[in-house]
């Protein structure tokens, strides 16, 4: 039966433990899981963390979670959205099987949080080979640049279809993601790849040019200058490059 959120519950007990020892967590930390649906991560969670807050959209779920919870101190459960969710002032970890079509949305919402840690998340694979793709990589994109710079990752594990109920069409994996901690971005960084990207089989020169709204000759002076082969397509760029560009004078 189709669940109202569109949900995939996981199901194997080997994969959920998998996931959550990825996790490394300490008794003293903050975990937020999100999208604990019926517990299959939660259930494992409680025994690692003396402080679990388990976010979730579906108000029937969080219902059934809160019964089921109700004489544990250590797990809040809270029916919202987590796009709409207020992030803690103190340092946490993420644990979760995102929601597959607002995963990308939840990502970029916590990987700026300065309170991040650390983040271990299943999605389905494509997305998950898309956040962790370099340069010249033809799942190399805006999304891939994004969680670049704001951390390291590692590919875990496949998860197949068989482990969910009901079963997703698609293949699921999972990663690991880790904050650098970087300065803020300068305010050019993402406008300037989601904008190259979009135009991804144009050059960099006709992307910049475009984007800076002046003539080309400006903009292959910006290029030449930073020692950048004016031919290149945004996807064989790597972060440094779009960095560098956006310390040039637009």
């Amino acid at each position: 039966m189709r669940q109202p959120h569109g949900q995939n519950f996981l199901t194997d007990t080997n994969i959920a433990n998998k996931i959550v020892t990825s996790a490394d967590i300490k008794k003293t930390d903050t975990v937020i899981e999100i999208g604990p649906g019926k517990a299959a991560l939660t259930d494992i969670l409680k025994d690692y963390t003396d402080n679990l807050i388990a976010v979730d959209i579906d108000k029937n779920l969080t219902d059934n979670l809160q019964t089921k919870y109700k004489d544990n101190k250590n797990i809040t459960v809270i029916n919202k959205d987590f796009l709409k969710f207020d992030l803690p002032d103190t340092t946490f970890k993420i644990v979760a099987n995102l929601p597959y079509n607002v995963g990308t949305a939840i990502v970029q919402k916590f990987l700026p949080n300065k309170n991040f840690i650390s983040a271990v998340i299943m999605l389905q694979k494509d997305v998950i080979t898309r956040l962790i793709s370099n340069e010249g990589n033809k799942d190399y994109g805006y999304i891939s640049l994004f969680r670049q710079y704001y951390s390291d990752a590692k590919f875990l594990f496949d998860v197949p279809p068989g482990c969910f109920n009901p079963k997703p069409k698609v293949m699921s994996a999972v990663a690991k993601l880790v904050n650098k901690f970087p300065q803020d971005p300068d305010t050019n960084l993402f406008p300037l790849i989601k904008h190259c990207f979009s135009m991804r089989r144009k050059t960099i020169l006709n992307c910049l040019t475009s984007f800076i709204k002046k003539d080309k000759y400006e903009a292959e002076k910006i290029l030449s200058g930073l020692g950048i082969d004016i031919m290149l397509r945004p996807d064989k760029l790597t972060l440094e490059t779009y960095l560098k560009i956006c310390k040039a004078n637009f």
